[in-house]
């Protein structure tokens, strides 16, 4: 059974903002808000705003030593424990001067919306990581044989509504989301996260993490900006030609099937078409590759 527990998100959140010099700024002036709202709160609950100081305890009473549980719990924060960003109360400004009153509420209807963001980007992410560490247990255990069902797919399907390639998608980016966990809060989807997979595979969680801090460098992290990372790093797999061997290995030619026939048409259409209409092409590339991914994906599962 795995031990794995969810990690405390951090204090400010990387989500879907503007890239660029405007989304930093946001970003810094967000940070600011959250500061100031934090130090509010502890004064208006009659806590400190600084670090206390500790008060040693009596001689004739001695401060009891941390249970084994407490500190364990310290070390792993429960389930419960995930951070997310308290929406701001709401509160009348003290000025009277109506465009101060103006720019508070302003501010905080940016609090507001920055607040529900965040947490539904994380919201999102933990519920990926939380479907696949539980449909791993299930297909692990085989526990669709005590329901009656024959495979793993039908029960995923009829129970919760989750084909059997989705169930699988999951399972397939579920290290990779885990190794992002405590770097980001923002919404993983699965998709995106496929390019990762074999970056975890053969370099590791750290490589995952760097090729993510890469990509999200250049402003909304998508696949492609991930698989830009991946290259750039070095991480990415080297590609295969239609024949099967590395882009880096000479080719032997081989009678081509009839289907490869097809597939070499297809790509001679493609090269057509970019000589009239570039971008056209490219789209049309991009979704032929998603296309062929997904059917490997689902040969590999059914295997």
């Amino acid at each position: 059974m795995s031990g794995y527990k969810p990690k405390a998100a951090p204090v400010i959140p990387v989500i879907n903002g503007d890239a660029g010099d405007a989304g930093r700024d946001r970003e810094e002036e967000m940070r600011k808000w959250e500061k100031e709202a934090e130090e509010r709160r502890l004064a208006a609950a009659g806590g400190p705003t600084e670090q206390p100081v500790a008060v040693p305890a009596p001689a004739s009473e001695p401060a009891p030593a941390p249970s084994a549980a407490a500190s364990a719990e310290a070390a792993h924060p429960p389930a419960g424990a995930v951070r997310y960003l308290a929406v701001p109360a709401f509160q009348e400004p003290e000025s009277d001067d109506p465009a101060t009153r103006l720019e508070i509420y302003s501010r905080g209807i940016q609090a507001v919306e920055y607040a529900a963001r965040a947490n539904h980007e994380r919201a999102e992410q933990q519920r990926l990581i939380g479907l696949g560490l539980r449909l791993r247990a299930i297909k692990e255990e085989d526990l669709h044989r005590v329901a009656g069902y024959d495979t793993f797919g039908d029960l995923t399907f009829a129970e919760f509504g989750i084909k059997k390639h989705q169930a699988n998608n999951i399972l397939r980016v579920l290290g990779v989301a885990q190794a992002l966990e405590d770097l980001t809060t923002q919404e993983l989807k699965e998709r995106p996260l496929r390019i990762l997979v074999p970056v975890l595979d053969k370099h590791g969680a750290d490589a995952v993490r760097a090729t993510w801090e890469e990509a999200s460098r250049h402003g909304h992290v998508t696949d492609k900006t991930l698989e830009n990372a991946a290259n750039f790093l070095g991480f990415a797999p080297p590609k295969e030609l239609p024949n099967g061997t590395s882009e880096n290995a000479k080719a032997t030619p081989k009678p081509a099937s009839g289907m490869l026939r097809n597939s070499t048409r297809a790509v001679e259409s493609l090269r057509q078409l970019a000589a009239k209409d570039p971008e056209k092409a490219r789209r049309e590339a991009e979704e032929l590759r998603r296309a062929i991914e997904e059917l490997v994906a689902e040969l590999s599962a059914g295997a």
